[in-house]
């Protein structure tokens, strides 16, 4: 187990050590699921559009890209990382994010990385799920936040569990 340093200038108050420390944090999350590890893989993989929303491909192999698409708003990933059944990395390379009244946040996710692990866990599969990028100095921060919670901890783990996600789709 690591254990984290904060060296604290003594020119500042420990509360904006802190806070910064608050505002860099990557978003994470951890789903157990009954499913094997390539049933999960390959959710990850190839059938995004059945627990996260519409996309334009599926893919197979490091290089490979792939677009989410909620109404206005594409992300487009290139795969970096690509273990089966282990894990797999998807690098955010084009970011058009449009949510409401929210400003500042079309390119906020670009350049980010989406790494999910698949373990086994005595006879269940743990995914751990990390937003590189993705931290609450963000102003998609909050709805990202919400929208990563529902669609790993509800949406995949449903599809996962029972072959039935609930996908966004407009």
């Amino acid at each position: 187990m690591s254990t984290l340093k904060l060296r604290i200038d003594s020119r500042f108050p420990k509360q904006f050590a802190l806070l910064y420390l608050y505002l860099t944090v990557d978003y994470k999350n951890k789903i157990s699921t009954s499913a094997n590890q390539e049933t999960s893989f390959y959710a990850l993989a190839k059938q995004v559009d059945q627990w996260w929303g519409k996309v334009d491909n599926s893919i197979s192999k490091i290089g490979d890209e792939f677009s989410i698409y909620f109404g206005e708003t594409e992300w487009r990933f290139k795969i970096i990382e690509y273990v089966p059944f282990e894990k797999i990395t998807w690098h955010c390379i084009k970011a058009t994010h449009i949510h409401g009244d929210l400003i500042d946040i079309e390119e906020e996710w670009l350049n980010s990385k989406m790494y999910w692990k698949i373990l086994d866990r005595n006879g269940e599969t743990e995914i751990s799920f990390s937003h590189i990028g993705l931290t609450p100095a963000l102003n998609c921060f909050d709805v990202c936040r919400k929208g990563w919670d529902f669609f790993i901890s509800t949406s995949l783990k449903n599809y996962l569990d029972s072959g039935k996600g609930n996908p966004h789709f407009e």
